[in-house]
C-alpha cells in the first residue's frame, strides 16, 4: 500500500473540509454526507466546531477521534481511489456552486450604490424646483422647508457620505467606460 498516497488524499481531505467549512457548516456537513455515501459510512453530522477527517492505513476512517469502517469493505488502493475520485467530483461540484463570488458581490453594491446617487440627485433637482417655485411664488413657509431640507444636505457628515457615494459612483462608471472600451 502506498503511504504516500493516502498522505496526499487525507491533506486533501483537509483542504475539503477547511474550504466548507469557511463557507458554512452547512456546506460542511453536506460535504461529510457525501464523503458517507461515497465511502458507506454513517457520520454522526452534528454542528460541531472542529471537524477532523482521514484514512489510516486498514483503511478505517477516522472522524472526530472516533474510528469508522466502511459498511462495504475497502479492498484495496485502487478501491479507494475510485471512491475517493467519485467524492472528489461531488465535492468539487458543491464547493464551486456554494463558492463566494466577491467581484459580483462588489457589482451589486456599486450597482446599488449608482442607483442611490441618481435618487439622490432626483431628490435634490425637486427640492431645488420645489424651493425656487415657492420663493418665486411668495409661499415663504415652503420655501422656510427649503431651506431645513438644505441645511440638512450641507451637514457635514451627511456631506461626507454623499461625497464618498458620488466617488464610488463616479470610479465605478470609470471603471465601466474602460471595460468598453
Amino acid at each position: 500500500m502506498s503511504s504516500k498516497r493516502l498522505n496526499e488524499i487525507n491533506k486533501e481531505l483537509k483542504i475539503y473540509i477547511n474550504e466548507s467549512s469557511f463557507i458554512s457548516n452547512k456546506c460542511r456537513n453536506k460535504l461529510l454526507k457525501i464523503f458517507g455515501e461515497e465511502f458507506s459510512i454513517n457520520f454522526d453530522l452534528d454542528n460541531y466546531k472542529n471537524v477532523d477527517l482521514s484514512i489510516k492505513d486498514d483503511f478505517k476512517v477516522l472522524y472526530r477521534e472516533d474510528l469508522y469502517e466502511s459498511s462495504e469493505k475497502i479492498k484495496d488502493l485502487d478501491d479507494l481511489e475510485e471512491r475517493y475520485a467519485r467524492f472528489k467530483e461531488k465535492a468539487d461540484k458543491l464547493l464551486s456552486r456554494k463558492e463566494i463570488d466577491f467581484k459580483n458581490k462588489s457589482n451589486m453594491n456599486n450597482i446599488s450604490n449608482l442607483i442611490v446617487v441618481i435618487c439622490i440627485i432626483i431628490i435634490m433637482i425637486a427640492a431645488l424646483v420645489f424651493g425656487v417655485s415657492a420663493l418665486l411664488n411668495g409661499n415663504y413657509i415652503d420655501c422656510l422647508w427649503f431651506l431645513v431640507l438644505l441645511s440638512w444636505i450641507v451637514s457635514p457628515s451627511l456631506k461626507e457620505k454623499i461625497n464618498n457615494r458620488f466617488i464610488q459612483a463616479k470610479n465605478y462608471l470609470k471603471s465601466l467606460l474602460k471595460k468598453v472600451k
